[in-house]
């Protein structure tokens, strides 16, 4: 009967799904040395290519070997770079707004929700969890872009809390790590979102006396490594216990990860050769247009004139004895004239480049109904249509966008959990029922929007405090001054014995249909 750990080991061997996360509180350098290999190898398959292709680096079309550089050049103009416009419209639409955990404080202690009496006194009413507030203090609001920007562009991103005694004011600090020099190793690929250790290269080898320097973490401490161009790797301080419980990092993926735990970016394979066929048809267009789509005109029989000697006024002769032809300069501005009554004059149609930009057209629609993107961001082609139509339109982008929000915003859950956890609050860190909260970007109609939430609360008798945060733009600070204002409008009712003319009259504010009273200017 074998023991657990020879289980595991010939698990490790036998099944390639199981990674050798190794013992945790323990560097094994021999560990550290696999992960490096697996983060080139993940570069040079995959990483660098994504990264190339989104910088417009692709693949030229194809030209015969033999070119001129007229069309060197129409290779590199017919670059058509969809990539930076699949990474960064879901990026541009994906903001979190708020966390809600349902309790405020550190240690599970209540803070008392915003009332009206800050309001009054001139403060600020409003009242975030300890991890959002953190959030807010790493800017957060901005720096969450690059997170979901990596994780489409490689499939995945990582983001890490640092609780170091060193950070200034013992800030927590939420850092986001380079996908292309990070790597983890997970227990379980598939199901979990928090890997067991953690290799990121913070700067590569120049020489000898300047090795790379690399972090590693596992469930227990934060390692600082050495390591020079041969891969050697070195421990250069002890160990730093970083007290959380498990890695303090965050895997974000691009969607839910396949059965295998694999998650594949939007530069992918299949994105790549839409991308060179978007690049090859534009390449077709712009031969044809600069070769072919203009007519030729011709003339046969027309008196040639030869090249005459300026000094004798003898014809020059080539080199088989024939004396050369002056050549014939044809422009839009000259006329060509004959004596010859036998010349001839004619014309060669231009090429129709009308199916040269069909198939242009037809490349690009391909390339946004694989991506599942909304054609006229691509296209541009759309015009005078309605907020319903045109939400219409994106009903199959908003799909995938909220596939994308769901694995993100488990993610960021994970996280606050983490950062709570970091900072001591042991309900945050325990809030399996916190969820964040995504700003309203969608095309519908703010007028349709407001009726129907309006419909719902008179309809339905859904409470109509509860609808305030379904109002497009709406933050997490809106809806706390709203509380705080609302509260405000409660008390002066209550103070004016419920005369809404009184409480209008101290606010400076008509009521509709309210007769002015003699004490009202």
């Amino acid at each position: 009967m074998p023991t657990m750990d020879e289980f595991v080991a010939d698990r490790i061997l036998d099944d390639p799904l199981v990674t050798d996360t190794g013992i945790p509180g323990t560097l094994d350098l021999k560990l550290v040395g696999s992960m490096y290999a697996t983060l080139i190898a993940d570069r040079a398959n995959h990483f660098d290519e994504s990264l190339a292709y989104y910088l417009g680096d692709q693949l030229l079309p194809y030209a015969p070997q033999d070119t001129t550089d007229q069309i060197r050049d129409l290779q590199q103009r017919s670059i058509t770079n969809w990539m930076p416009l699949l990474v960064g419209l879901p990026v541009q639409v994906s903001y979190v707004d708020g966390y809600r955990r349902g309790a405020y404080g550190l240690g599970g202690e209540e803070t008392p929700a915003p009332s009206a009496k800050d309001l009054k006194a001139g403060k600020d009413p409003k009242r975030f969890s300890p991890e959002y507030a953190c959030w807010q203090r790493n800017r957060m609001d901005s720096r969450q872009s690059t997170l979901y920007k990596a994780s489409l562009m490689y499939g995945q991103s990582f983001a890490h809390v640092n609780n170091l005694p060193t950070n200034r004011r013992g800030d927590v600090k939420i850092e986001v790590l380079a996908t292309r020099h990070t790597v983890a190793f997970f227990e379980d690929p598939i199901n979990d979102i928090r890997p067991k250790i953690v290799l990121t290269i913070k700067s590569y080898p120049r020489d000898d006396e300047n090795p790379g320097l690399a972090i590693l973490w596992d469930d227990v401490n934060r390692y600082e490594l050495n390591f020079t161009d041969k891969q050697e790797f070195t421990q250069k301080n002890d160990p730093i216990p970083h007290g959380l419980d498990g890695c303090p990092v965050v895997r974000y993926t691009n969607g839910a990860p396949d059965d295998e735990g694999r998650a594949l970016g939007i530069i992918n394979q299949t994105m790549i050769a839409l991308q060179n066929r978007v690049n090859q048809t534009a390449f077709s267009t712009n031969v044809t247009l600069d070769f072919g789509a203009f007519k030729v005109r011709t003339a046969a029989g027309l008196q040639l004139m030869y090249k005459v000697d300026p000094v004798t006024g003898e014809p020059l002769l080539d080199a088989a004895g024939n004396p050369i032809p002056e050549p014939i300069r044809v422009s839009q501005a000259k006329m060509l004239i004959s004596e010859n009554p036998d010349t001839k004059f004619d014309q060669l149609d231009e090429t129709p480049v009308a199916g040269y930009l069909a198939a242009e057209d037809q490349a690009t629609k391909n390339l946004a109904a694989v991506a599942q993107f909304p054609l006229h961001a691509l296209m541009g082609n759309v015009s005078n249509l309605s907020a319903e139509a045109l939400n219409a339109l994106e009903t199959q982008f908003m799909r995938q966008l909220q596939s994308l929000q769901t694995s993100w915003g488990e993610s960021h859950e994970e996280l606050f959990r983490l950062v709570a956890e970091a900072l001591g609050d042991t309900a945050g860190a325990n809030a399996f029922g916190g969820e964040v909260r995504w700003r309203d970007m969608s095309s519908k109609a703010f007028a349709a929007t407001m009726d129907g939430l309006g419909k719902a609360a008179d309809m339905l008798d859904v409470p109509k405090r509860g609808l305030w945060a379904m109002i497009p733009g709406m933050s997490s600070g809106d809806l706390q001054d709203l509380e705080a204002l609302h509260e405000l409008e409660v008390d002066d009712a209550i103070f004016n014995q419920n005369d809404p003319q009184s409480a209008a009259a101290r606010e400076q504010r008509p009521v509709k249909g309210a007769t002015p009273s003699a004490n009202t200017a």
